[in-house]
Parts: C-alpha cells; structure tokens; sequence
C-alpha cells in the first residue's frame, strides 16, 4: 500500500496580456491503494499554495510565460506530459470543469496539462537559495 505525496498533477494557466501573472493550478495527489489499482486521492489544491510561476515553475514544469514562449531555454523535468492515465476525482472533475467552460466559452486561459511523482521531482536538482526564495519551499 502507498502513502504519502506520490504526484503533482498540473494544469497551467496562461493569462493573454503580457503583464499578468503566470498562474500555477493543480493538485497534489497521494496513491492510497496498490500502484496497480491506481486509487488516487486530490489532497492539496496547488492554486492555494503556489501564488505565480517562478524559477522552480520552470525548471520542473518548463511553466512561466519565458518558456512558453521560448525566450527562456530549460530543460524542464516534466513538460508537457499531459495528465495522468489514472487522476483523482479531484484532478476529473476540475478538468471536466474546464472543459464545459472551454465548450461554452471557448479555448484560451488553459494551456496545458503535465505531472510527475514525487520521486521525479527529488532527482532533479534545485539551487536551496532558489527554492528557499519560491512558493514551491512549502
């Protein structure tokens, strides 16, 4: 049985005028089951923690208006995965959300999905004074 902070699941959120922030939304996930049977569970909404994309945003998640745009070259950890083969209901119904608001409203404000486990995010290698300076510390 796993437990503990087992994946980030993201979805980024591009705001049209350049003078607006970055947003960082998500979830965290935990897996309370067998890897097998895949019961993962929402437990933290990133979108309460993690204020903007920063220098962390980026170097994991390759997120913040520079690399999207591609003025900013990193290499980030785990780009553009998409979401999970397996999210938590939270992780659904947030995108089932989306969705209907894109269907009515049309696409724009979302530009992407990606994730990585927990495991992922401990290889790669962050400056402490960066990550001490970041949201992302937490």
């Amino acid at each position: 049985m796993g437990s503990g902070v087992d994946r980030i699941t993201q979805y980024e959120t591009r705001i049209k005028p350049t003078i607006m922030a970055f947003w960082i939304e998500g979830w965290v996930e935990i897996l309370r089951s067998a890897p097998d049977e895949g019961l993962w569970f929402g437990v933290i909404d990133i979108g309460a923690l993690i204020d903007v994309a920063d220098e962390v945003s980026e170097a994991l998640f390759g997120l913040s208006k520079e690399c999207v745009r591609g003025e900013k070259p990193i290499v980030p950890s785990a780009a553009g995965r998409g979401l999970p083969s397996d999210p938590s209901s939270a992780v659904c119904t947030e995108t089932e959300r989306i969705s209907a608001h894109e269907a009515q409203f049309g696409a724009g404000e979302i530009g992407g999905y990606t994730h990585a486990t927990s495991a992922e995010l401990k290889l790669h290698p962050l400056d402490p004074d960066t990550l001490g300076k970041s949201d992302w510390r937490l």
